[in-house]
């Protein structure tokens, strides 16, 4: 594919853009100018943004997709500026019912409560097994996946419900796919307590029992859960048995290949686990010893079986298995009396149980495998990095020296304070010790070091301290949580982490306009679309008339255009499917676009951070990864054999239509806008500039598409 002069149009693209009703300094704040005000502050520069920029601006937050012309003067026309802003609100809450909004969402609550950064192997302090698995590849992605995007899911619906968005830190009710539903079951039947000591309740239930795994006798999964039969009850079926562990160099002797294998406590060591049983609803099974010799040649290895036909969880369209994909709302809750808690082993049950029975309490955000996957402790540690996280994600603060709490309000012996820093050598550490050891300990209370259920009664149950607030009444999680949600912190908190999400920088916390954002959130009760509407539609976001954030604190920022941005406007704009790879259930290929996408940008958190690490100048790197996968989209959607199903596709025999759905859908300029025409030219230029350079037809529109996509209202948020 012939591209030319790309640095040429993305500059001249950038100057047409930010000087027709925009103030544009991509990547970074404008310089600052002493307009001597009465307090001696200073003045950054300001330009009003018209409807044609802050509509599309406001959309593309939203959902990713281009403003129509019909929204754009739905708000130019509305009359004044209160007008147009009550006109704007309108459009967001249409936004707010599409599927586009329900993915940016899902994204931006998977990175608040911070439920992602994690993979396999963060699960393998949490998840004790002696193999460093919770499944097998690559079926284990999809688990992890489905852990990250949890609570998120949770979130969305508890919102949709009528829940205020605090009702997150207390909630025992969890979006769950079947698979993580047994996740959360194997976990409780699987623990490790603070000396490292591993209670595996299934192997103490099932040493007699036993777990046989056979290629002999085809049985049913049903058959298998029958306790009314001991000839098939944990008789697992495994076709091909004797072939998936050959002898060989690791395992010489041709024992491996026999058509039985027997899990027992009589057998040679071989007892039954709750990670064997585990491992073979995934298609797998753990080694076995078969002589009292010594290694290697006393072992057959452990089969990592992935999806094959041996899988019980599995993601399978013909056989309508959809346990990495079917989500619904999970109560779990602790048993009543000597009420048994819920197998994990019974995926038939699983896959419509809309209640878990688990010891292990699982109450708000804080208290996820993700999260604690994510933010694990340890015996140093003790809790410490874990509460921290969790005032960060509720309250947007963390320990650091700065709390406000009056010294008359702490105890002068505060619960589970670490002597060690209570002593006149640890003076320097008082100060944050008596803050965090007493919050630290309310999870030690309930958690284990590897969060399984806490067994030493001797852990202080702690006490809630934290920037002005002390209650020594915090018996449970339920009441930690309480605590979080009624913190005054809180709705500043979550003001801030959506205007980090809209403007990719903070909003001043004293600007009287955030100020108003704030207070009407809190006087209707924290209702998500509330907090949405306002500050979506709040100058703070259109830079419609100055506010003390833009022209005096913080100014306008615009950033590139991160990953979780980016994918979804190609993705929304171009009708286009997971075309980053973000979605491992639906997207089975990472080649081409989805290789480009994983060195993008994008969103995060670090460890005692109060705000997320953004991502916004503009570097070579980023601007070739753009341009690559601009040229892959062009590709796939020009004079394309085979397009995509359901994408939008252009033919180089219809150039003006394309050129002008370029400007409007990828550059999100609507027609009526003055700077669409400057556009429409510069792009049919660029168009004419190739074919004059011997460029085919296709190649000259593909070319021109590049130039489109790599324009700043693609590669840039806050235009």
């Amino acid at each position: 594919m012939v591209v030319m002069n790309v640095k040429t149009h993305w500059l001249k693209a950038t100057v047409v853009l930010c000087t027709v009703g925009s103030a544009c300094f991509l990547g970074g704040n404008p310089s600052q100018q002493d307009a001597g005000l009465p307090d001696g502050s200073t003045v950054l520069p300001f330009q009003a943004d018209t409807p044609f920029t802050y509509v599309a601006k406001t959309k593309n937050i939203l959902t990713g997709l281009a403003p129509t012309q019909q929204e754009v003067d739905t708000v130019a026309n509305a009359g004044d500026q209160a007008a147009q802003q009550a006109a704007l609100v309108g459009l967001i809450d249409q936004w707010m019912q599409t599927p586009e909004y329900t993915s940016k969402m899902l994204t931006f609550f998977e990175l608040a409560f911070q439920q992602t950064q994690i993979s396999e192997t963060d699960f393998t302090e949490i998840v004790p097994n002696g193999n460093g698995s919770i499944g097998t590849s690559p079926n284990v992605n999809l688990l992890v996946q489905n852990a990250k995007e949890s609570f998120a899911r949770t979130v969305l619906e508890l919102i949709a419900e009528g829940q205020p968005l605090n009702a997150a830190f207390t909630t025992t009710r969890f979006m769950m796919t079947p698979a993580l539903a047994e996740l959360y079951a194997y976990m409780d039947w699987n623990q490790v307590d603070d000396n490292e000591k591993i209670t595996d309740k299934f192997a103490t239930q099932f040493k007699t029992i036993g777990v046989t795994v056979e290629d002999t006798t085809q049985l049913t999964y049903q058959q298998t859960l029958d306790s009314t039969n001991s000839q098939t009850y944990m008789h697992w079926y495994y076709p091909g048995l004797n072939s998936v562990q050959p002898a060989n160099a690791q395992n010489p002797s041709p024992d491996c290949q026999a058509d039985v294998r027997t899990w027992i406590s009589t057998n040679n060591g071989n007892t039954p686990s709750a990670h064997l049983v585990h491992l073979l609803l995934y298609g797998g099974f753990e080694s076995y010893k078969i002589n009292n010799g010594p290694p290697p040649n006393n072992n057959c290895n452990a089969y990592q079986g992935g999806t094959n036909q041996n899988a019980i969880i599995q993601e399978n369209d013909t056989a309508n298995i959809h346990d990495f994909s079917s989500w619904q709302m999970v109560n779990v809750r602790p048993p009543n009396g000597t009420e048994a808690i819920t197998p994990f082993w019974d995926m038939t049950k699983l896959r419509t149980a809309t209640e878990l029975v688990l010891n292990v309490p699982r109450v708000g955000f804080f208290s996820t495998p993700a999260f604690h996957a994510n933010w694990q402790t340890n015996t140093s540690n003790q809790m410490r990095v874990t509460v921290n996280q969790s005032f960060i994600v509720a309250l947007g603060a963390q320990v650091d020296g700065t709390d406000i709490t009056p010294a008359s309000m702490i105890p002068a012996n505060p619960p589970g304070m670490d002597p060690a820093h209570m002593s006149a050598g640890g003076a320097p550490c008082v100060g944050c010790h008596q803050i965090l050891d007493p919050s630290r300990s309310i999870l030690m209370a309930n958690y284990s070091d590897a969060y399984g259920i806490q067994t030493d009664a001797g852990v202080s149950k702690g006490e809630f301290i934290f920037n002005g607030v002390v209650n020594p009444n915090i018996n449970t999680l339920t009441d930690f949580g309480t605590q979080l949600a009624n913190h005054p912190y809180f709705a500043d908190a979550w003001v801030e982490k959506l205007c980090y999400f809209v403007n990719s920088q903070k909003c001043d916390p004293t600007d009287p306009e955030y100020i108003r954002i704030r207070d009407d959130w809190t006087s209707k009760s924290f209702q998500w679309k509330v907090l949405v509407e306002d500050l979506l539609s709040s100058p703070l976001t259109t830079n419609a008339v100055p506010t003390q954030t833009t022209q005096v604190t913080e100014g306008e920022l615009v950033s590139v255009s991160r990953r979780d941005h980016l994918c979804t406007l190609i993705n929304a704009r171009l009708g286009l499917v997971d075309s980053c790879g973000l979605d491992i259930v639906t997207t089975k290929s990472l080649v081409g676009i989805p290789e480009i996408a994983a060195g993008l940008p994008s969103d995060g958190y670090g460890r005692g951070a109060p705000v997320p690490v953004l991502p916004t100048s503009p570097n070579l790197f980023y601007r070739a990864g753009l341009e690559n996968i601009c040229e892959d989209v062009a590709n796939e959607i020009i004079d394309a054999k085979s397009p995509p199903q359901g994408a939008k596709t252009y033919s180089s025999t219809d150039v003006t239509d394309a050129i002008n759905d370029f400007v409007a859908t990828m550059m999100a300029i609507v027609p009526d806008d003055p700077r669409s025409p400057v556009m429409v030219q510069t792009l049919t230029d660029h168009y004419n500039a190739a074919l004059s350079n011997q460029a085919t037809k296709t190649d000259a529109l593909k070319s021109t598409f590049v130039v489109a996509c790599l324009s700043p209202n693609v590669a840039g948020i806050g235009m």
